[in-house]
């Protein structure tokens, strides 16, 4: 049975057996979906679905198969890819590597999808590729369910201007006398982080540090230690004299 056609976009693929693909997407309706294209290197069969598997590009996609492991029934541009040129590129890389790697599949994230396109067409537009992968990287967070309260603390009160906090994965942001020792953050800058994320307002780079140490934390938490391999190749990148960014 071919579900109905939707808008997708590809956030990883590799070779499956002798001549097929197999495709990690990300859909409107279905979320995070593995989907096998049949005879993907063979010009008579199924070539022209493979063309269309590139990243960063809009396609619309219909889905075969009951199984976990769906088949590629139908594929066609949906619009003009996005261009990441230079290091940009690696923060589109980077999105797709958080999506496959800690989104559970075939459960419906129409609100990430969304953003995820969003954030592709902010990056390449070069407005502030670093805040808008916090902000992706937020919204991941809350539909995965760990939604981090930065107006509150692990016991329910208001975060405070003039006292610090550490950032406990299983508890929030917990209460600490230590000032300005590492990873201990102003309740000043959790709540400047707040307003940016609720409101729009902007921060300082005291609070962009606080707000990407504490992701960084949040993040490889959920990844159980195991580095992004887009982290390793942004090194490399660094190494060869290329302008560095940051994921």
């Amino acid at each position: 049975m071919t579900a109905s056609v939707q808008p997708a976009w590809v956030i990883g693929r590799r070779a499956y057996r002798d001549s097929s693909l197999l495709v990690e997407l990300l859909t409107a309706e279905n979320g995070r979906t593995s989907a096998v294209v049949k005879g993907a290197h063979r010009k008579q069969r199924g070539g022209s679905f493979s063309s269309l598997m590139q990243p960063f590009c809009p396609i619309l996609v219909g889905l075969g198969g009951k199984a976990e492991l769906k088949y590629l029934a139908s594929a066609e541009n949906a619009g003009v890819a996005v261009s990441l040129p230079g290091e940009l590129l690696f923060s589109g890389l980077y999105m797709n590597e958080l999506l496959v790697r800690l989104l559970p599949k075939y459960d419906a994230a129409p609100q990430l999808f969304a953003n995820y396109g969003a954030s592709l067409l902010a990056i390449s537009e070069n407005s502030d590729p670093e805040l808008t992968l916090r902000r992706f990287e937020l919204t991941l967070f809350e539909e995965l369910g760990y939604e981090i309260q930065w107006h509150r603390d692990d016991r329910g009160q208001a975060v405070s201007n003039n006292h610090s906090y550490v950032f406990a994965h299983d508890r929030g942001f917990v209460e600490t006398a230590e000032g300005q020792a590492a990873g201990v953050f102003s309740g000043a800058d959790l709540i400047a982080i707040d307003a940016w994320y609720r409101k729009g307002t902007v921060l300082t780079d005291r609070e962009r540090q606080s707000l990407k140490h504490v992701m960084r934390q949040a993040i490889d938490y959920r990844l159980d230690g195991r580095p992004l391999k887009v982290r390793e190749a942004l090194s490399q990148w660094r190494n060869l004299g290329q302008a560095a960014g940051d994921v």
